[in-house]
């Protein structure tokens, strides 16, 4: 049976890797980002509506405004995908608005979206799927405000999850794959020589072995997960790490 899936973040990245897959089999994909895909658009069963996730005053509006989305009854799959690291900063030098506007979109966003899906009428969901992080769960200097929100992000779907035990919430750590966020934890930022362990990580990056793997990749690699969430014993609400899943 043919799906509805809602996808944040859909214009790049794993976001479009896994519209492209859903589009494939066929399934109805409702996307949000800031700018467009040329390749999204070419499929008939892709919607799309423009939306700042930076701007949280006005993403329940510009959602209400989605008037494809409004006729939908069910979803079967919602992926809160959206998430940025600007650039690496100590948080002592992080100016307040630069830390603002990282976690408006890695999290606050993550609020709004979800409470207007729950909060709306005659709207079934089955599965919430949360683009987490390592970063939540392991501090390294550098991260900043990225690894603030990601950590609060955690906690947030443990307590959703908690008080909504008749929805299913995969939060799921993505690991390393090329994506914007990569890009800036590369050797090619100047800004990585202030932070070993960053370091340590862009060169094992630079290194090869399948190391960062592309967002096709891991797009695959989660559609395995959510395929497999019993076999490979995932909790609602608990955070995992993709790599120790398909290990």
């Amino acid at each position: 049976m043919k799906k509805n899936i809602f996808i944040s973040g859909v214009s790049k990245g794993i976001g479009r890797e896994l519209a492209l897959y859903h589009l494939k089999q066929g399934d109805h994909v409702y996307g949000i980002s800031r700018s467009k895909c040329d390749e999204l658009q070419k499929y008939e069963n892709f919607y799309h509506h423009s939306i700042d996730l930076s701007q949280s005053k006005s993403i329940t509006e510009n959602l209400e405004k989605f008037s494809d989305l409004q006729q939908v009854k069910k979803l079967d799959r919602l992926y809160l995908n959206a998430g940025l690291i600007p650039k690496l900063s100590r948080l002592d030098q992080q100016k307040f608005d630069d830390f603002n506007y990282v976690i408006s979109v890695n999290l606050f966003s993550y609020k709004i979206l979800l409470d207007f899906f729950l909060n709306r009428e005659n709207l079934l969901l089955e599965q919430i799927i949360v683009s987490a992080s390592i970063s939540g769960v392991r501090a390294r200097e550098g991260m900043s405000a990225y690894a603030v929100s990601k950590s609060a992000l955690n906690m947030m779907m443990k307590i959703y999850a908690l008080e909504n035990p008749h929805l299913f919430f995969a939060v799921i750590g993505l690991c390393i794959f090329d994506s914007q966020i990569s890009r800036v934890m590369s050797l090619d930022n100047p800004d990585i020589n202030q932070f070993l362990e960053l370091k340590k990580l862009a060169e094992r990056m630079s290194q090869g072995n399948n190391y960062l793997v592309s967002p096709e990749q891991r797009a695959k690699d989660l559609i395995h997960v959510l395929n497999n969430i019993e076999t490979l014993k995932i909790t609602s609400g608990d955070f995992f790490e993709i790599r120790n899943l398909l290990d």
